[in-house]
């Protein structure tokens, strides 16, 4: 990267940055607290990491302001910022992150099969084995990795990354600076079926769409469904990780994050902002209100209206499932203590006598 100033980063990201002390050195890279080396920039916000930091110092440090105070040192640059994590996504994203338009393939590798009524903006990468049906939609700047497929009257917007391998199905769509991470499926058909008197089952049909909407991610190998006639709908600037399932005709409002095989059934809607932990499980029909917290492997059976934390299956508020679990802890001595008493209770309704220390 080209060297930058401290004082330049600080006018840059007033919004973040709030002061700039020690020397006003220039930066050439970027690196962890563990790895860095001179002219390096490291974010930190652990005073055991700060103060485990040997010579030959980095460069400059973004940290807290009550980390900079105690840092107290002139030979290096120190950026004070309010949230260090939000300073890290912001300036590197700026000054240190992957350019994909910058590929070892032509823009529009000659293998990918591009229908004759699509018209490609010139900014535009498709890369090796894609497959782009008709009447497609793609906007500016937005690149297509290897071996993904968009289906017939897809529309994808602006600045989007589909990695390799994604499928977005049928009349889809996608919005403005979503990612797509590979194996992602956006738009298969909902598990949709009906059985007969004899048990078998018969499909129907799901002619439905997905729409993701503005900054949505959706990480590796998670599937969303498209809803048997209308829509399945992620909102605004919601995050997905790997290996989710949303089932069809879900509803998924803004800025929500949902971790690692998390499972959401058909036709349930959440709020803004819900923060669903690794392999929460929600089944169908169920509402999930704004600013709700589901974690420890939550299982979701009703709604939840009220904000606040709600851990294990079946889900309760945090509170009370801390000391349900506390007292589960101590199960197997209660059934101890409780097989005692039964037995010295038949012994005086016997009218016998427990010897010392029986039982």
């Amino acid at each position: 990267m080209k060297p930058i100033s401290l004082a330049e980063l600080r006018d840059e990201f007033r919004d973040i940055i709030s002061d700039c002390t020690g020397a006003d050195t220039r930066i050439t890279g970027f690196a962890s607290t563990e790895h860095y080396h001179q002219g390096d920039l490291i974010f930190c916000e652990d005073k055991n990491f700060l103060g485990a930091l040997a010579d030959p110092l980095p460069t400059a440090i973004v940290t807290t302001a009550a980390l900079a105070d105690s840092l107290n040192r002139e030979d290096i640059g120190v950026l004070v910022a309010g949230d260090v994590k939000l300073a890290q996504a912001r300036i590197r994203q700026r000054y240190d992150d992957v350019d994909l338009h910058q590929s070892e393939w032509p823009r529009i590798h000659e293998s990918a099969v591009i229908h004759e009524s699509v018209s490609l903006p010139r900014s535009v990468s498709v890369g090796p084995g894609v497959v782009v049906g008709r009447n497609v939609r793609i906007g500016e700047r937005t690149v297509i990795q290897t071996n993904s497929v968009v289906e017939e009257g897809a529309n994808i917007g602006e600045d989007c990354v589909l990695h390799a391998r994604v499928f977005v199905g049928r009349h889809c769509r996608i919005g403005n600076r979503v990612r797509l991470k590979p194996g992602v499926v956006i738009g298969a058909d909902g598990f949709g079926f009906a059985r007969d008197a004899a048990m078998k089952f018969h499909r129907i049909p799901q002619n439905g769409i997905v729409v993701l909407e503005d900054d949505v991610v959706v990480s590796a190998n998670s599937t969303i469904d498209r809803a048997t006639y209308d829509e399945t709908r992620i909102a605004r600037g919601t995050k997905i990780d790997a290996l989710c399932h949303i089932a069809h005709n879900v509803f998924i409002d803004e800025d929500c994050a949902l971790v690692a095989q998390t499972g959401i059934a058909g036709s349930t809607r959440f709020g803004k902002r819900v923060l669903a932990s690794g392999q929460t499980g929600v089944i169908d029909h169920i509402t999930i209100g704004d600013d709700v917290v589901l974690v420890h492997r939550a299982g979701i059976p009703e709604d939840i209206l009220e904000p606040g934390m709600y851990a294990g299956g079946p889900a309760q508020p945090f509170r009370e499932y801390r000391r349900n679990i506390s007292a589960f802890k101590k199960l197997s001595s209660l059934r101890q203590r409780v097989m005692k008493l039964e037995k010295q209770v038949r012994a005086l309704l016997g009218g016998t006598k427990e010897s010392p220390g029986e039982g």
